[in-house]
């Protein structure tokens, strides 16, 4: 039996599917229709009454909205009519002869820098006149004529606790400002006042109609907060003389706004024109995913037009486009919102900044009240569906029990089967003796038997094959070599430089063969659990040095520098077979040198920074390992796409090196990059 996409299915699945079909299927949908009816009726009378509910709490959040924007707009019109006599009268200043005392003139000095500036507080206003301009005897009949303004100044800051100071700046970048402070440790020498937004937003260009306009918020150098600005421009008869300016801090309007008295979990939000969040309640942080902001750079804020970071702009938020665009399009209104939950806000423009105040609650708290009386509702549903569901358990139970009982006379014996044949392709043997009730599966556990022991006895002939032709052709093999040594000795006397070349070959060559005979042994022994070690603290620097002597024949005339790193300290013993240890460096080392460019270089080096490990790098300058081929590196008789080259080789050697390694208890790792050669790390526990 199969399932829609033909996958096979467990007798016991299958059987248990069965009874679902024909008994439980047809009983449960008529049940759930009882159930589904009753549910709908529910739903359709609380969406009666969350339509209700919800427009006259949104009523309710516009109408608080519009009331406190109003409040706040009273208070900011008295500081924009307060700016723009100041501003009047500044004009009048610069037009009036100056009557300075000696007194007042004793207080200034001239950096320098070429800026003129007050020295001390004698309770009127600071004066900076930059020295970007050359400040000559007209700039300081200016200073002259506007020191009649200090009373007007300071009259204005104390008439409201926001206002923290009031200035004016004039084109040619002269700055008077109340309360005094040291000038010289906020601006630098050659600040060019016109070109800060302070200045450039109430000029021809950005305010023709030379009206008060209000700054974004920002943060004070001195230390007080956010803030915002009234500017107002003072022109003289022919261009744009001054421009003045009333510094509020916002939080005692930001106070105002995070403590009103909302119902529920219901708070208010307050926006400056560009969309920056200006008044941020801790109910708001976790909607909004923001902290408020308590400090920020002075010196990056100075210079830009939006001085909060751009999270905290909403108009910049995709996630909040919706009600963006709603606030961007009309003064007050009402727009849902999901912010993590579903929401309601109305919100009123404030007269003036053009400040939204923007009203906020949950639609769970809402309809609290309707979501109680759908809880009963839903109550008397969830006991019908309790107790359909206990009858279906029982019912589900006893068929269970039924589809067990019958599927385990045949599910337990294929089971087993299965098993045996897993056990068999892992090179495993299974038990000859099997009981089963059906005779069909007996026959098949029968055959099952008789497969595993031929497979068996397959395997114990190829390693007794492999065993055998190794030790045949290890005879010649060491023949081969030891006349091979005789020949060279021989030099100078019956062979000539070329004869040496071909003895050298067959040096090479032999000592080539051996590897691969020794390479076969060990993945024999490997394969049939021969091999017996016999682990025991070591000193890892002569095993280092017998490989390198062990591989040495196998450069030949290729120029190749194996050099084994001694490490200045002295290196701990480690815990290994010395003689396996020795044939896995000795491997890596001469795939090293065999992987090699001719003149290239290969690398030993020590790590015993590893708590309780050395690691032992050998790294060579040869070719390198494609990335895409790098998961075939252990796989035995793969050669990487090396089967038709130059390079000799089975594909054997680094598959028995990695088995050796996990069977003493190392690591055997790589990192390779194609043409730029290869490091094996071999990691080896400490003694």
């Amino acid at each position: 039996m199969t399932t829609g996409t033909d996958t096979p299915l467990p007798l016991r699945s299958w059987l248990w599917k069965s009874y679902i079909r024909a008994a439980l299927v047809p009983l449960l949908l008529i049940e759930l229709s009882f159930v589904g009816l009753y549910w709908g009726t529910s739903v359709v009378v609380y969406n009666r009454g969350a339509e209700a509910v919800t427009k006259l709490s949104t009523d309710a959040l516009a109408d608080a909205a519009e009331r406190e924007a109003n409040v706040i707009a009273r208070r900011l019109e008295k500081i924009a009519a307060e700016a723009k006599i100041l501003a009047d009268e500044t004009a009048r200043a610069l037009a009036t002869p100056a009557d300075t005392t000696e007194a007042e003139k004793s207080r200034y000095a001239m950096s320098p820098e070429g800026s003129f500036y007050t020295t001390r507080d004698n309770g009127g206003a600071a004066v900076f006149y930059s020295g970007v301009v050359p400040v000559g005897e007209a700039e300081k009949q200016k200073v002259w004529r506007t020191v009649a303004l200090d009373p007007l100044m300071k009259s204005i800051t104390e008439t409201d606790p926001l206002i923290q100071q009031v200035y004016f700046n004039t084109h040619d970048s002269y700055n008077r400002i109340y309360p005094y402070f040291d000038v010289l440790d906020i601006y630098p020498p050659k600040m060019d006042i016109p070109s800060y937004n302070f200045y450039y937003e109430a000029d021809e260009l950005h305010n023709p109609e030379r009206k008060v306009v209000w700054t974004d918020s920002y943060v004070d150098p001195a230390g007080s907060g956010w803030m915002v600005s009234a500017i107002a421009p003072s022109y003289g008869p022919d261009r744009l003389e001054a421009v003045i300016g009333i510094d509020i801090t916002i939080s005692t309007i930001v106070r105002q706004v995070l403590n009103l008295d909302l119902q529920g979990d219901s708070y208010a939000l307050l926006l400056s024109r560009d969309g920056t969040i200006l008044a941020l309640p801790s109910k708001g942080e976790a909607d909004f995913g923001l902290s408020e902001l308590l400090t920020h750079s002075y010196e990056e804020a100075i210079k830009e037009d939006t001085f909060k970071p751009g999270e905290f702009n909403i108009f910049r938020r995709s996630e909040l486009a919706n009600i963006a665009d709603a606030l961007q399009a009309s003064a007050k209104g009402s727009e849902e919102l999901d912010l993590g939950r579903p929401m309601i806000a109305a919100w009123s423009t404030i007269a003036g900044p053009d400040w939204k105040l923007v009203v906020l609650s949950s639609e769970e708290s809402i309809l609290s009240e309707a979501t109680a009386l759908r809880g009963q509702l839903s109550m008397v549903s969830k006991l019908m569906l309790g107790g359909l569901v206990l009858f279906y358990l029982l019912f589900f139970a006893f068929l269970w029990r039924r589809s067990n009982a019958m599927s385990e006379r045949v599910a337990r014996p294929l089971a087993e089967i299965e098993a045996n044949m897993v056990r068999i392709s892992d090179g495993g043997r299974i038990p000859p003796t099997h009981s089963y009730e059906v005779a069909e599966l007996q026959t098949v556990g029968d055959h099952l038997v008789n497969m595993g022991a031929k497979l068996d006895a397959a395997n114990r002939a190829k390693a007794n094959f492999l065993s055998a032709m190794s030790h045949e052709l290890r005879t010649p093999l060491n023949a081969i070599l030891g006349f091979s040594e005789l020949l060279e000795l021989s030099e100078g006397q019956a062979l000539d430089g070329e004869r040496m070349k071909q003895v050298r070959a067959i040096s090479q060559a032999g000592w080539h063969l051996l590897q691969l005979v020794e390479g076969v042994i060990d993945l024999s022994r490997i394969e049939q659990d021969e091999i017996r070690l016999s682990a025991a603290p070591i000193d890892v620097m002569p095993i280092l040095l017998a490989a390198q002597k062990a591989t040495m024949p196998a450069i030949g005339d290729r120029k190749i520098a194996i050099t084994v790193m001694q490490p200045q300290d002295p290196v701990p013993q480690v815990r290994a077979d010395p003689e396996v240890l020795r044939r896995i460096v000795a491997h890596l080392m001469s795939n090293a040198v065999k992987y090699n460019r001719n003149g290239g270089s290969v690398t030993v080096t020590l790590d015993t920074g590893v708590a309780g490990r050395i690691s032992i790098r050998v790294a060579d300058t040869g070719t390198g390992i494609a990335a895409e081929l790098q998961h075939r590196v252990f796989t035995p008789f793969d050669r990487l796409g090396h089967e038709n080259g130059t390079i000799s080789g089975t594909g054997i050697g680094l598959a028995t090196c990695k088995r050796l390694a996990e069977l003493t208890g190392c690591t055997l790792d790589f990192t390779s990059e194609s043409g730029k050669g290869s490091t094996f790390t071999l990691t080896v526990p400490r003694a």
